[in-house]
């Protein structure tokens, strides 16, 4: 496989991920979208040295990392915000809810009949086209749409139904509560 091909594959599964990131963490759209440009260029020129595929996605997240720390450098952001090596410090409380979320995802994923799971697994996650997940399923392209579609909204509902989870004023997901463990949604009772 070609390196471009692999840039391909690497932005299909991980560019709306780091996109949503830097969102974030800095406060101008145009910078975020520019500074995920700059994340996929370095990736592409630098593919070829990663030398355990396993390890792709911390090596990703050094990229983001350090290309963050940058750009707060060359924004001269106060240095509160960065440790003494010059990284960007991570808020505790923000990588908490964001393992509180992928934990609940993985539970909700995992709860979704077989129908709608697979094909949103293939193109939300792994990031294959739907058109390809329609040849590979058997099924009609907009058959396909709908399954994944469907699954997204059983999610959504699930999120909505959890007690750790709350919408603001935007619609967008917020969490005041960290307790998974009491939540019969996201943690439920064993058999």
């Amino acid at each position: 496989m070609k390196a471009t091909e692999n840039t391909a594959d690497i932005w299909n599964e991980f560019s709306g991920q780091i996109r949503g990131y830097l969102l974030g963490k800095v406060k101008q759209e145009d910078d975020a979208e520019d500074l995920l440009q700059e994340i996929f260029i370095k990736i592409h020129s630098s593919l070829g040295n990663l030398k355990d595929e396993k390890k792709l996605a911390p090596w990703i997240y050094r990229i983001v990392r350090n290309s963050l720390t940058d750009y707060y450098r060359k924004n001269r952001i106060p240095e509160q915000e960065l440790d003494e090596n010059g990284e960007y410090v991570e808020d505790d409380h923000e990588e908490a809810e964001i393992k509180g979320l992928v934990k609940c995802l993985n539970v909700f994923i995992s709860r979704l009949p077989e129908k709608y799971k697979e094909p949103l697994i293939l193109s939300d996650i792994k990031g294959m086209k739907q058109k390809d997940i329609a040849g590979q399923m058997n099924l009609s392209y907009s058959g396909l749409k709908s399954r994944v579609q469907r699954g997204r909204e059983m999610i959504k509902e699930m999120f909505m139904n959890c007690c750790c989870y709350q919408h603001n004023a935007d619609g967008k997901l917020i969490s005041d509560n960290f307790n998974h463990e009491s939540c019969e949604i996201c943690n439920p009772p064993a058999n």
